[in-house]
């Protein structure tokens, strides 16, 4: 199973919020209420976030958070590598190919590369702002219980 990381989950989810109102500076407190994320989490990703460049971080008594860069401009790779990594689907591609002893007689690890790659370039071409876009219809019949969280904020 290839599957993110429960905090790349979150940081997508917590970037979609500030996202969804980029001229508002946002607080850890408020986004953790909001999201119902824990606050030691969120705190932990959106500091995550600022080192990756992806948000900046306003100090003071209003302080907190707001994109670095339009939501039309980060990748969901952007997202995810800041939080767990490289995109990287087996040990072999990484940087220490010495986890593996396979790797001198493996028949498929050019293959991975390239299996690789298309998992990363179809994440890089969903972006923040797509992300944002009004939710479709087939989630749910429009009341509030049934609306995901960020169709809750767009209404």
């Amino acid at each position: 199973m290839i599957k993110l990381s429960n905090l790349a989950d979150y940081g997508v989810e917590l970037m979609c919020c500030i996202a969804l109102k980029p001229e508002d500076v946002h607080s850890s407190a408020e986004l953790a209420d909001f999201t119902r994320i824990p606050l030691p989490t969120v705190s932990k990703i959106l500091g995550t976030m600022v080192r990756a460049g992806l948000l900046t971080s306003h100090r003071g008594l209003n302080g907190g958070f707001t994109l670095s860069l339009p939501a039309c401009e980060i990748s969901i790779t952007n997202i995810i590598e800041a939080v767990d990594g490289p995109v990287q689907l087996t040990n072999c591609l990484g940087d220490n190919i010495s986890d593996c002893d396979r790797v001198s007689n493996c028949g498929t690890r050019s293959q991975w590369f390239r299996i690789n790659e298309a998992v990363k370039n179809a994440l890089g071409s969903v972006l923040l702002s797509d992300m944002i876009e009004s939710v479709p219809d087939f989630l749910g019949d429009g009341t509030v219980d049934d609306m995901p969280l960020i169709a809750k904020l767009i209404n």
